[in-house]
């Protein structure tokens, strides 16, 4: 059987395309990621704008279209933040439907983080340890404290990159009155993350997928290992390199990101909100690991259809 995931994201469609064995395996046979900003000018109005949506299309239409090329036996569609704030949610998930017979499934905060769990599960880099998995999307940040067999503590935060970037609007480079600020507002938001962190004794953190795959990239690019570490689902960060890198992006201007070999350009703008964020938690917490997981929330929902749960 081969199932089509889309995961319909604030700023990205991502999809995966796998073949499912009878043995409850797996293989990925096709990805793809289309940068759509569905968000864009929404956070504030709580609206998908028209333009937003009219992109929000031709993505579709292309995943679409590799999903009818792969012969899929099941398509599942799930939509986040973007798409759960809006108040014309339901007009969109219906105009979905009628263009392309696609039901979107719109999940709240705790239901994304459960899924981003499994997803960081299915990737292997899940410990006996307890840990902080930490999944920036474009509306929301999702933190869970966990370990390989359970959930302990998950929240979600309207901490997205790109609700940030809208609300803060940084200077290019950032300014040192914005970053303070942006840095107070991350602080006032994400206590209990702190809390959590303590109560469960937690040395290290999982980066899901998104921002910490861009800090990855322009590491191993600059280190020479990138080919070597595509082969993998997870691995530990370098945390020397990392903080580098994070200080570097926060300092940095448009210019010198366009400049990074391995930078995303769908990423230019808001990876430096990323670095803000995951600075100022590795800066507050005593992590002393820090893993990349390849896998998030559409290996979630991957990691549920194996399960027979969809």
């Amino acid at each position: 059987m081969k199932v089509g995931i889309i995961d319909m994201g604030t700023n990205t469609f991502n999809l995966l395309i796998a073949e499912l064995d009878n043995k409850g395996g797996y293989r990925p046979i096709y990805k793809s990621k289309v940068g759509v900003k569905l968000g864009e000018g929404s956070f504030e109005k709580k609206y998908i704008t028209e333009a937003a949506m009219q992109r929000s299309f031709l993505a579709l239409e292309a995943q679409i279209s590799a999903i009818k090329n792969q012969y899929c036996d099941k398509v599942l569609a799930f939509a986040t933040s973007a798409v759960r704030g809006a108040t014309n949610a339901t007009d969109y998930v219906q105009k979905v439907k009628d263009l392309y017979g696609i039901n979107i499934h719109v999940i709240d905060g705790d239901r994304e983080a459960s899924m981003i769990y499994n997803g960081v599960q299915l990737s292997g880099a899940l410990i006996k340890d307890n840990v902080l998995i930490m999944d920036i999307g474009g509306g929301s940040t999702e933190f869970i404290v966990a370990n390989d067999e359970e959930i302990l503590w998950k929240k979600s935060y309207e901490l997205g990159v790109s609700r940030l970037l809208e609300k803060f609007k940084p200077e290019d480079p950032i300014s040192k009155d914005t970053l303070n600020e942006l840095e107070r507002h991350i602080e006032n938001q994400i206590i209990e993350v702190f809390d959590a962190i303590k109560a469960e004794n937690v040395r290290t953190m999982i980066g899901s997928s998104g921002s910490f795959d861009t800090f990855s990239d322009v590491i191993a690019k600059r280190e020479g290992d990138y080919e070597e570490k595509l082969k993998f689902t997870s691995y530990n960060f370098d945390r020397e390199a990392l903080d580098a890198h994070l200080n570097e992006l926060v300092l940095s201007t448009r210019m010198e990101r366009e400049g990074m070999d391995g930078m995303v350009a769908m990423r230019l703008n808001m990876i430096v909100i990323s670095a803000v964020l995951v600075r100022y938690v590795l800066r507050n917490a005593p992590i002393e690991t820090v893993k990349l997981s390849k896998y998030s929330l559409k290996e979630g929902v991957l990691f549920e259809v194996l399960k027979g749960n969809l």
